[in-house]
């Protein structure tokens, strides 16, 4: 993406759909105060410069017999090209993994892993995760609570 220039009414637009992907362009342009036609407008151009990425459905992980959720710390035993790739795609095959964020200190990466019970989590972690061969560490921690979520 490119150096994107957004003036006070983008922010506006990208702040309300930020809140609610599904409101309507004739209620979206009533709360930022442009008329229906020059809000599609924007909205259509800030999708093709890339600041608006996408639409979803934030879904309730318990809803979907997803009841565990965890973020587990990725150490890598060796960061080579092949490695990485290799690591990338078992991460792309593996459902349970619902967010990969590399990172930087003393980790390689962080994973957001969804799972039914302990059971299924014991079991992706040793014989999915743990058997990725460029895995050197994990350590989990036991979502408990979503106090803030954006996304």
């Amino acid at each position: 993406m490119t150096n994107v220039v957004l003036d006070g009414t983008d922010r506006k637009i990208v702040a309300v759909l930020a809140r609610e992907g599904r409101i309507s362009n004739l209620e979206l342009a009533d709360r930022i105060g442009l008329s229906p036609t020059p809000c599609s407008r924007r909205v259509k151009r800030l999708e093709e410069e890339g600041v608006i990425m996408g639409y979803g459905a934030r879904i309730n992980p318990a809803a979907m017999g997803q009841s565990i959720s965890v973020m587990v710390q990725v150490r890598l035993s060796q960061q080579a090209p092949a490695d990485i790739d290799a690591f990338m795609s078992a991460v792309q095959r593996l459902p349970q993994i619902t967010e990969c964020l590399l990172v930087t200190g003393d980790l390689d990466y962080v994973l957001k892993v969804q799972t039914r019970d302990v059971e299924a989590l014991r079991d992706f972690v040793l014989k999915e995760l743990k058997a990725i061969p460029s895995v050197a560490e994990t350590s989990t921690m036991l979502i408990l609570d979503v106090a803030k979520s954006t996304v």
